[in-house]
């Protein structure tokens, strides 16, 4: 009876032929996601709506941008999916869904440290009485105290 060399971490057995080459599957992952991560259609109705009522709150924080042309980085689409963690793309059609019941506003401004003016978005007052009803609904405080 002949016995072959035991085969090597690389799948080889040792000899130069390619026939001598084993074929192994990769172990199936055992990292599941915590119960804070929702599980859920990453599109689903439920998961956009929520999305859409923390953009609306983060742009009530940081307030309308400034008269002087200038504006925060967190209120522009990248600042905004960075700041919320979620993709671009998501957020686009967020975004879209808001500007389109006028509850968000956008205009191209400079922002500090942009090579370019970006799109900027902002609430329109109806974005604002929102913003109010969210937060009385989640007993939120007011991201600025002395205006209201």
């Amino acid at each position: 009876m002949t016995s072959s060399p035991p085969a090597s971490p690389l799948g080889r057995t040792g000899r130069g032929d390619p026939s001598s080459l084993e074929v192994r599957a990769a172990p199936e992952p055992t990292w599941t996601p915590p119960a804070s991560v929702p599980t859920g259609v990453p599109d689903s109705l439920e998961e956009r709506v929520r999305l859409a009522l923390r953009v609306v709150v983060l742009l009530d924080r940081w307030g309308p941008p400034g008269d002087n042309g200038s504006a925060r980085w967190e209120a522009t689409q990248q600042g905004l999916a960075e700041s919320l963690s979620v993709t671009q793309g998501a957020l686009s059609k967020v975004l879209s869904r808001l500007t389109a019941a006028d509850v968000v506003t956008s205009d191209p401004r400079h922002v500090r440290g942009m090579a370019r003016r970006v799109r900027v978005y902002s609430l329109t007052r109806d974005g604002e009485a929102m913003a109010r009803d969210i937060r009385e609904r989640f007993g939120l405080s007011s991201p600025r105290p002395w205006e209201r």
